[in-house]
């Protein structure tokens, strides 16, 4: 939905191939009525609202929202599904092992634009019998995620589901762990500086690094702690205005 004209909203829909309905809304009645217009903007812009997105149900609830500060930060459909928990299949799968578990990497989008906030994935699957730790857990080294910092993005904290949990007899002990297969996610924005504006123009490719640790235990024998190298690679495209 958009202030601007239906003719408007046709031409920047043919220009860009986009197939799904653009709503327009004179006079930004309706982004009033939902409160999103954007008091600071005047002149030409006078009316706009504040970029963001809402996710409704087929019962017609609103079950998510997103909205980032920045008029030139914006989430992809794709990563808002898969930050929600959404079935989406990551795209450019990579396949990892570790001594006690296997994991598959991806990305919610395969290209992203600069100011784009798009979503990693990390979907692991520990080895038959054994279990990781969860964030939280005290007294083992639970899993974690961590991304080399770079000034190409800005990331957001990684986001695990809700852990199960394994009683442990010898010690009569309940933890938190993952056993089976489970997906984390973690939020990065692309920066908008003017060399990667560059490499976006250029179509070059941002690859992301970080690294999994986590320690893995059976009914037996609990593991030393392993760390994983991680990689992510997107195609960068140009911002579309």
């Amino acid at each position: 939905m958009s202030y601007d004209s239906p003719e408007t909203l046709a031409a920047f829909a043919e220009r860009h191939t986009i197939t799904f309905p653009l709503l327009s809304d004179p006079g930004s009645k309706t982004i009033d009525a939902w409160g999103l217009r954007n008091e600071a903007s005047r002149g030409r812009e006078a009316g706009i609202p504040h970029p963001g997105t809402f996710v409704i149900d087929r019962s017609m609830t609103v079950v998510e929202r997103a909205f980032e500060q920045a008029y030139q930060e914006r989430s992809t459909a794709a990563g808002i599904l898969a930050r929600i928990g959404g079935a989406v299949a990551p795209a450019a799968p990579a396949n990892i092992t570790g001594g006690q578990l296997t994991a598959i990497l991806g990305v919610s989008d395969p290209t992203a634009a600069p100011g784009q906030r798009v979503t990693l994935i990390i979907d692991i699957t520990p080895k038959p019998k054994m279990h990781v730790y969860a964030p939280g857990q005290e007294g083992y080294i639970p899993l974690s995620v961590t991304l080399d910092p770079s000034v190409d993005f800005k990331s957001q904290p990684t986001k695990f589901p809700a852990p199960g949990t394994y009683f442990f007899a010898p010690l009569k002990e309940t933890v938190k762990v993952f056993d089976k297969p489970t997906r984390i996610t973690q939020d990065v924005t692309l920066g908008l500086s003017a060399d990667l504006r560059r490499r976006a123009t250029a179509k070059e490719t941002l690859v992301i690094t970080g690294s999994l640790n986590y320690q893995a235990c059976d009914d037996k024998v609990c593991y030393r702690s392993e760390t994983v190298p991680l990689a992510w690679s997107l195609t960068l495209t140009p911002f579309i205005r």
